[in-house]
This record gives structure tokens, C-alpha cells and sequence, in this order.
């Protein structure tokens, strides 16, 4: 009697491997189907994540010829910005004009624009939601702060009360505090602590504005080289055409304070 029950379960086996049905358990389809909405849940999560980024109105933005600001990396290098305006996982509320741009740790940051340093913090290590911040404020004399977060422990090549000059590097970039991969993160805030919009004369595309998941090569030039003083005539052309190179090259691609200082700035 059991040798037959022995049979007949290899028979089953025997027959559910030549192709015939097998029932799937209840179990099984409610997993299967708690999976499928999951999986929609998530993809309708990401496209309202997706769909409002960036800025809402380019023309409310400062005109790029007119602009004081360049990307804040050597000149001729070519950078990935990871999030523009309105970014994915965060760049929302008072932080909504900031900047990711991705780049090795101890890459050069070089100042955006002239100013007084008015804070350095470069003590800090680690990275998560609750590390704090390694970063420079530069005060531009009128009234806003550029901010470059994210830098090294010991990566700062400035101290406070330094008067600094467009295109001089300033720092070296890090992965410290709330930072999902090596980049720099760069706003300016107003008065008021928000952040303000921004365009930078080095982008001859998008008004100027970078846009995610976009490319753009550098024209800030060290202050030491030719035409590279702050309102010199010649800047402001150079400096477009190489953003506009950037943009157009397909085969060289690689490459909270106020505002979230200290805290956030992802």
C-alpha cells in the first residue's frame, strides 16, 4: 500500500514535469499580485517625481548674458548634473533653485563668483539623512550667499574673511552628509535664507539654467589666465561658446545653512 502511494506520487511528478498543469497555491497569486501593484505603485510615484522638475518659468529667471555667476569647476571640464531646479529627491521649497553636479571626491571647486568667505566647514565625515554638512559660504556683496556643500573633511583652500575671485579654486568636493553619491551641490540664497534663481553665463543652452541629467563643460577660468577677470568683455562670449560646446560634443562625455546649509542640500 505504500509502495503504490510512492507510485502515485511519482506519477504526479512525473506528469506535472512532461507538461501538464501544476495549480498554483493561493498564496502564490497574492504575492504575485501584491508585487504588480507594487510595481505600479512605484512607476506612478516616480512619474509624479519626474514630471514637475525643473523650472516652472525660465523667464522669470536672470537673463544669461547678463549673468555674474559661472559653473563652479575649472574651465574646458565637463560635468554631469545629476539635479537641476525642482529636482527627484529633493531641491523642493526653499531649496528649489539648487544644484547637483556630479564629481569625484577632491575634485577642484572653484568660486561661482567674487566674494568675502563668510563660513567654512570642512570637519565633518560620513554621509546620511542625519550626518551633517561639510561646506563655504561666499558672500557676494549684495545681499546673497553662494553655497557649496557636500566638500571633503580638510577640503577647503580658504579661510573666512578671504576675498576670493571668480574662477579661483576654493575647495575640493566630497561625499559628506545627506549625499547619495560624490558631488557638489551649489545655491545661492537671498536676505531671507531662500534660495534664489540662478543662470550662469558659461551655459549657452536652456537660458543658462542646467537642466538634469544634462552635460555642461566650464568656462570659468582661473583668475590668473587671460580674460579672466569678472566683466572683462571677452569673458562672457568665451565662456558661452564653451558651454555651448558641452552641449553639442557626443564623444567626450566622461567624465543647513541658509537654503539647507547645514542640513540638507542633497
Amino acid at each position: 500500500m505504500v509502495a503504490s502511494a510512492i507510485e502515485a506520487r511519482a506519477g504526479g511528478a512525473a506528469l506535472g514535469a512532461a507538461g501538464g498543469a501544476v495549480p498554483r497555491s493561493p498564496e502564490g497569486r497574492r504575492r504575485r499580485l501584491l508585487v504588480g501593484v507594487a510595481g505600479g505603485l512605484l512607476g506612478v510615484f516616480l512619474l509624479a517625481c519626474v514630471a514637475p522638475t525643473g523650472p516652472e518659468d525660465p523667464a522669470s529667471y536672470p537673463p544669461r548674458a547678463e549673468s555674474p555667476y559661472l559653473l563652479p569647476w575649472p574651465a574646458g571640464v565637463l560635468r554631469f548634473c545629476v539635479q537641476g531646479n525642482r529636482g527627484v529627491v529633493s531641491h523642493r521649497g526653499r531649496e528649489r533653485f539648487a544644484y547637483d553636479f556630479a564629481m569625484p571626491v577632491g575634485s577642484q571647486v572653484c568660486a561661482a563668483r567674487a566674494g568675502t568667505v563668510m563660513r567654512v566647514v570642512v570637519t565633518h565625515t560620513g554621509r546620511g539623512t542625519d550626518k551633517p554638512n561639510n561646506l563655504i559660504g561666499v558672500d557676494h556683496g549684495d545681499g546673497t550667499t553662494g553655497w557649496y556643500l557636500h566638500l571633503r573633511k580638510g577640503g577647503s583652500r580658504v579661510a573666512v574673511g578671504e576675498r576670493v575671485l571668480s574662477g579661483q579654486v576654493i575647495a575640493e568636493s566630497g561625499n559628506v552628509g545627506r549625499s547619495m553619491l560624490p558631488h557638489l551641490h551649489f545655491h545661492v540664497t537671498g536676505a531671507d535664507g531662500a534660495t534664489q534663481p540662478v543662470t550662469f553665463r558659461d551655459v549657452a543652452a536652456d537660458y543658462g539654467i542646467p537642466r538634469m541629467f544634462s552635460f555642461y563643460r566650464s568656462g570659468n577660468r582661473a583668475p590668473e589666465e587671460p580674460g579672466a577677470e569678472a566683466g572683462e568683455a571677452g569673458e562672457a562670449g568665451d565662456a558661452a561658446g564653451d558651454g555651448e560646446r558641452a552641449r553639442e560634443g557626443d564623444g567626450d562625455r566622461e567624465g543647513d545653512t541658509p537654503g539647507g546649509a547645514d542640513g540638507p542640500g542633497h
